[in-house]
């Protein structure tokens, strides 16, 4: 994205071309996160009976452990597109 004299609405100075300082605290936490949750699944690795509502099964933990952190990753990503969304229907409106 090229800075056009005369033809941009938004100053030179808020276009930034650089690194996105929200993404990268964001991958530097997910990267944090994912190293953690490996060194802990290593570490318990006994078999156990997960309960979940009316479903009951027996697994490892790491097992567990990653289906909760897929489902997480997968419902904060959800969450993240509805809010942008949202913030993107009103701006509109205004």
């Amino acid at each position: 994205m090229a800075y056009l004299p005369g033809q941009s609405d938004v100053p030179l100075e808020e276009t930034s071309e650089g690194v996105d300082k929200r993404r990268a605290m964001r991958l530097l936490v997910a990267g944090v996160a994912i190293i953690v949750a490996v060194v802990f699944m290593s570490q318990n690795n006994d078999k156990v009976e997960l309960n979940f509502l009316m479903f009951s099964v027996s697994a490892r933990v790491w097992v567990g452990l990653l289906a909760t952190l897929v489902l997480g990753a997968v419902l904060g990503q959800g969450a993240e597109v509805l809010w942008e969304r949202r913030k993107r229907r009103r701006a509109e409106r205004a």
